[in-house]
């Protein structure tokens, strides 16, 4: 029985026939008290990915990356700030894991405890070497938050194989590039994504797998879904619909779960 939210979440999904779907969103974007009215009118998200404030989002595309220069540089959230914000989202029912890049969780001392402290479930950290990996895994587990590797999808053997005994749950990179490119899963992609699933359960059978970086549309949701993926993640253009308001973030995420089916 899968005790971490964010796992038990995935499984209830997968019994009801489709796929999670996981949201992004910046702590404290645009502003603090967008930031949650945002986050909690996106009730159909089954799983939300908070990203932590960072001056330099060495992995994320410039839509992601303009964000982070307001929260940090107009609106004063670091990575503190940014937890406790996220703590106060606690009557949300979704489970949540936070991104953070390696820096910026150093300079925070105690990170993972105040991951726990506000009811975070899950980190991603896609910076971390390998040697700090291991680590980091281990004071995870201890703490119960589910650690969660990142794997571009045309890695060689010995890096799925650490991904795969790692993370409990897998980030597949749909696009090598940053947040924010396109994924083309109807071409050679697909066949790249669907044989670095079958690579993570030959060696990790229960670790679960996740896709994103280039998801966009509900047709490549649907895609994810057809290839037997865990759990699809939409971070850059969440954040673009968010800046259009509510009711263009909301019908956009419901267009969304309506193609996690399988």
């Amino acid at each position: 029985m899968d005790t971490n939210p964010i796992l038990r979440t995935i499984r209830r999904t997968r019994e009801q026939g489709r796929m999670a779907l996981c949201g992004y969103f910046l702590a404290g974007y645009p502003s603090p008290e967008l930031f949650y009215r945002m986050v909690r009118a996106s009730s159909a998200l089954d799983v939300i990915e908070y990203g932590i404030p960072a001056d330099d989002p060495a992995l994320d595309g410039p839509v992601i990356a303009s964000a982070h220069e307001v929260v940090t540089r107009q609106r004063g959230v670091r990575a503190e700030t940014a937890l406790v914000l996220i703590g106060g989202l606690r009557a949300v029912p979704q489970p949540r894991l936070v991104m953070t890049y390696t820096t910026v969780g150093r300079e925070l001392g105690g990170f993972l405890r105040l991951c726990v402290t506000n009811d975070v479930h899950g980190v991603l950290v896609p910076d971390i070497s390998q040697q700090e990996g291991e680590f980091v895994v281990s004071v995870c587990r201890t703490l119960q938050l589910a650690p969660i590797t990142l794997l571009d999808a045309r890695a060689d053997d010995e890096t799925v194989r650490w991904a795969a005994t790692h993370g409990d749950i897998v980030y597949l990179k749909a696009s090598p590039g940053p947040t924010g490119t396109s994924a083309d899963l109807a071409g050679e992609l697909g066949s790249v994504i669907r044989s670095a699933i079958e690579r993570v359960r030959a060696i990790a059978p229960s670790t679960r797998v996740a896709v994103g970086i280039g998801i966009k549309q509900p047709e490549q949701v649907a895609a994810l879904a057809a290839l037997d993926v865990d759990m699809a993640i939409v971070g850059t253009r969440i954040i673009e619909h968010l800046e259009q308001g509510e009711d263009d973030l909301t019908r956009y995420i419901a267009a969304l779960r309506e193609a996690t089916y399988y």
